[in-house]
């Protein structure tokens, strides 16, 4: 039996391929790395979680315009862990906190603007971003139903909204939509 020779045509297609192939792997395991970074970051979210934040109603009316988890963000065009939801609303709409608790911080920084953070009676916390002023201060004791503050556009925003946050008792980024946004009264 003879045995054909092989062309330069041939012996290139099969390093293509086989560089295609690597790349492939390469991507996938990348893709692998983003998911199991943003399962760390989030934690787990267990039924038990789930049941720790039943009752608990909505600070606003509104629809999800951006969700939690990664995405490209809209100002500086990078793709980066969102650790919120975004809720667009007019200017100086009512904040009304989800579930009793103590204010734990009132303050500014250039990403989130004016921002307002709860520590829930039942150990979450939960933050709320953009906003135009807050309607209480650190270490108030607030009521489910309470207006905490108004919402606006200061930081890094791309119009008005609230960017809502959520951390279980173990300092874990929950979805605020998962955990009580979607099913709240």
């Amino acid at each position: 039996m003879k045995l054909k020779a092989i062309t330069n045509k041939q012996i290139y297609w099969g390093i293509g391929i086989a560089a295609g192939i690597a790349g492939i792997g390469f991507l996938l395991t990348r893709h692998r790395k983003e998911i199991n970074e943003v399962a760390k970051e989030v934690g787990d979210f267990s039924s038990k979680a789930t049941e720790s934040v039943k009752g608990w109603i909505r600070p606003v009316a509104s629809k999800i315009s951006s969700p939690f988890g990664y995405r490209t963000h809209p100002v500086n065009k990078v793709k980066q862990f969102h650790n919120g939801i975004d809720l667009p609303v007019p200017l100086k709409t009512k904040v009304k906190c989800p579930y009793p608790g103590v204010v734990a911080d009132v303050y500014h920084n250039p990403a989130g603007g004016n921002q307002v953070i709860i520590k829930h009676d039942n150990g979450y916390m939960t933050g709320y971003a953009h906003l135009t002023q807050a309607q209480v201060k650190k270490g108030d004791r607030v009521k489910q139903g309470e207006v905490i503050a108004l919402s606006g556009n200061t930081g890094k925003s791309t119009g008005p909204h609230l960017h809502l946050t959520m951390k279980d008792k173990a300092g874990n980024w929950l979805d605020p939509n998962k955990a009580f946004y979607a099913n709240a009264a």
